[in-house]
């Protein structure tokens, strides 16, 4: 049969980096007989189903390609809800046309996955929560479990799995060789890319000035009014921060307890994901990325300067939106009714965040 990867792609862990490079060798994929369709709908009605309509744009696409392999981002098929039922939907779709699905994931640290999905969430203006805080509260949660994502997409596609750590300790090579060396495509690739091709990284995180400034932003209920446009506020943040010198280090998170207790309780699932992936424990091959302090800002005293670069980035972002904070008693309620909201879906299963 042909191949079908699905790439789960994790905040941060090079999935966009790798899907950006694929998107401008398109043109040139099918010479080496490799598709990497385009399933992003065009504007749909509020009421349209996104996954549904991406899926039936696979279909077509599966059945008039020549190619003996097609690559496709598990975000491809959702908007990240959880869908205990989609993995096998989606092998079903690909058996139809004779293609084995198999599956690729980025094995990363907890403490890092905690560190992208808090970053990630400032950036959509999400997040009120200092790191510590958001650890204590989240990191418990089986978003933060590899083999929660894995199962049933491993299931799907009969074990065929490829894992691949965010840093090797068996291999120096950038994130993005190992990855594609990993699914086997080196050969076919290495004629079509340009020279950093697979060195690139997109998807910047932010620094610890915009964190601190979307967290008060967040905190002033702007979330609330820009409900719509909040990650292109998040990017306008993120671009006055850089373009003022701010920003230059990404976030670092101050919660170092509360990581070791997070990675401690998600030990055990590590090991089984590492002895089913590579056969080795997971310290054997998952490398840490360089120990630097926490840079956070929340939760001190700030020289005057850097308050005032906070707070300016606060007021420009507020400018831009037209936004006037509502009374302080009217955001405590809102907080609490958020946090109550937050609190039942979870409790649910039905969680009111996408970042996983």
């Amino acid at each position: 049969m042909r191949r079908a990867i699905v790439t789960l792609g994790l905040p941060r862990t090079g999935a966009t980096s790798f899907q950006e490079v694929l998107t401008r060798l398109r043109p040139n994929l099918g010479e080496v007989g490799l598709c990497a369709p385009k399933l992003a709908p065009p504007v749909l009605h509020a009421s349209a189903d996104v996954s549904q309509h991406r899926l039936a744009r696979l279909a077509t696409i599966l059945a008039e390609t020549d190619a003996d392999t097609v690559i496709v981002a598990c975000e491809d098929f959702s908007v990240q809800r959880p869908d205990p039922g989609g993995p096998a939907r989606v092998a079903a779709l690909f058996g139809r046309f004779g293609f084995a699905m198999e599956v690729a994931l980025v094995a990363t640290p907890q403490a890092e996955r905690l560190a992208c999905a808090y970053a990630q969430r400032t950036q959509i203006l999400a997040e009120a929560r200092t790191f510590r805080g958001f650890v204590r509260r989240e990191g418990f949660s089986d978003r933060y479990d590899p083999l929660a994502l894995l199962d049933p997409w491993r299931r799907a596609a009969g074990e065929r799995i490829r894992i691949v750590p965010v840093r090797d300790r068996r291999s120096p090579a950038p994130l993005l060789v190992r990855l594609v060396a990993e699914l086997g495509l080196t050969e076919r690739l290495d004629p079509l890319l340009a020279p950093g091709d697979l060195l690139e990284r997109v998807n910047r995180r932010s620094g610890p000035f915009a964190v601190e400034a979307s967290r008060r932003l967040h905190a002033l209920g702007l979330h609330r009014r820009a409900a719509g446009q909040r990650r292109r506020l998040g990017h306008l943040l993120d671009n006055l921060a850089w373009a003022r010198g701010l920003d230059a280090e990404t976030f670092r998170g101050e919660a170092r307890e509360a990581v070791a207790a997070v990675e401690a309780y998600h030990g055990e699932a590590n090991e089984r994901l590492a002895a089913l992936a590579w056969g080795r424990n997971w310290d054997a091959v998952v490398a840490r990325g360089p120990g630097l302090p926490p840079n956070e800002l929340a939760g001190r005293t700030l020289p005057p300067e850097s308050e005032a670069e906070v707070e300016g980035l606060v007021a420009d972002v507020m400018a831009h939106a037209g936004h006037r904070a509502p009374p302080r008693w009217l955001r405590r309620v809102d907080a609490i009714v958020e946090d109550g909201i937050e609190r039942l879906t979870d409790l649910i299963g039905r969680p009111t965040w996408r970042v996983r």
